[in-house]
């Protein structure tokens, strides 16, 4: 079973590229009739040429199979940025609030733990709110 707009999300790399057909195929080292079947949506896209598209087009490879946005980014990489940014706004405050002393290398390690933590309970589905000032205050003693 092919996957819906997979054709047309692999057209538009191509496009985005400015890439013919042909120079496409010969990219993904396939043949020009192959490569013609995926972007007609006739045939699903192998695991291992979506992980060619992504490493040579940088094309997010849920993308590719979603299609939920416009720029080749996938909904959760909106979640996860947004995210990120909270923990690094939140982070970042403590350090004021505190008055602390932190490099900015170990600013950026804590933010790293604070958002691996984060990754690692998938607490990215819903609305989550920074990380709360005691765990933060935690992780900074850690670095500081």
């Amino acid at each position: 079973m092919a996957v819906s707009g997979l054709g047309h999300r692999l057209a538009a790399v191509r496009n985005m590229a400015r890439l013919s057909q042909e120079e496409m195929s010969q990219a993904l080292g396939i043949s020009r009739s192959a490569y013609q079947n995926y972007e007609r949506g006739q045939r699903d896209l192998t695991a291992q040429l979506l992980l060619e598209v992504y490493e040579k087009f940088d094309v997010d490879p849920l993308w590719m199979l979603e299609g939920d946005s416009e720029d080749g980014k996938n909904r959760r990489h909106e979640e996860i940025a947004t995210a990120y940014r909270k923990i690094g706004i939140a982070v970042e405050r403590r350090i004021m609030d505190r008055g602390l002393s932190v490099t900015p290398e170990k600013k950026w390690d804590a933010i790293d733990f604070l958002f691996d933590e984060v990754l690692n309970t998938d607490a990215l589905s819903g609305e989550s709110g920074p990380p709360d000032t005691t765990r933060i205050d935690s992780v900074l003693r850690l670095v500081s």
